[in-house]
C-alpha cells in the first residue's frame, strides 16, 4: 500500500528520474543546462523553507512511486482566502492506472481545504486527454484557457 509523504533530500535523484517520464520538451532557457545533483539540493533546500510549498513523493515498499508540488498562495482576493496549485504530477510508469495518482491528488486536495484555499488548480497539456478524464473524475473541472510564457 503506498503512502503519501513529504519528500526528504534523500528523494531528490528518484524524483529527477520520474520528472524524465513528465518533461518531454524543453524550454530555450533550459537548453544546455545540466544541473549538477548539489545544484538540486541547494534549490531543495530553498523550496523546503518556502511557506506553503510542498514537495510531495508517493512511496510504495520503500520505493519512490510518484511526486507532485502542492503551492499553497496567500491572497488579498477572494475576501483574503489563499489558493492552490498542484504542479509536476507524475507517477512511475509501471504503477499508472493503480491509485497512486489520485492519492496523490487527494492529499493536495485535502490539504487545500485544510488550509481554506478557495481553488485548487492545475494546467495539463492539451494533449493529454487521459490526464483530463483523470483529474474530472476528481472533480477538476476545465474552466479557463490558460497561457504560458516560456523563458
Amino acid at each position: 500500500m503506498a503512502i503519501i509523504r513529504v519528500a526528504t533530500e534523500e528523494d531528490i535523484p528518484r524524483i529527477l528520474e520520474l520528472y524524465e517520464e513528465l518533461v518531454t520538451s524543453t524550454t530555450p532557457a533550459e537548453r544546455g543546462r545540466t544541473p549538477s545533483l548539489d545544484d538540486y539540493r541547494r534549490i531543495f533546500e530553498q523550496t523546503s523553507i518556502m511557506p506553503g510549498h510542498e514537495l510531495i513523493v508517493a512511496e510504495e515498499d520503500g520505493e519512490v512511486i510518484g511526486t507532485m508540488v502542492l503551492l499553497i498562495v496567500p491572497n488579498l482576493s477572494h475576501h483574503g482566502l489563499p489558493w492552490a496549485v498542484v504542479e509536476n504530477v507524475v507517477t512511475d510508469r509501471r504503477f499508472q492506472r493503480k491509485g497512486i495518482g489520485r492519492l496523490m491528488m487527494e492529499y493536495a486536495i485535502n490539504r487545500a481545504r485544510e488550509a481554506g484555499c478557495y481553488k485548487l488548480q492545475l494546467a495539463s497539456s492539451k494533449t493529454r486527454e487521459d490526464a483530463h478524464r483523470f483529474y474530472e473524475s476528481l472533480g477538476f473541472e476545465a474552466s479557463a484557457h490558460g497561457f504560458r510564457l516560456y523563458f
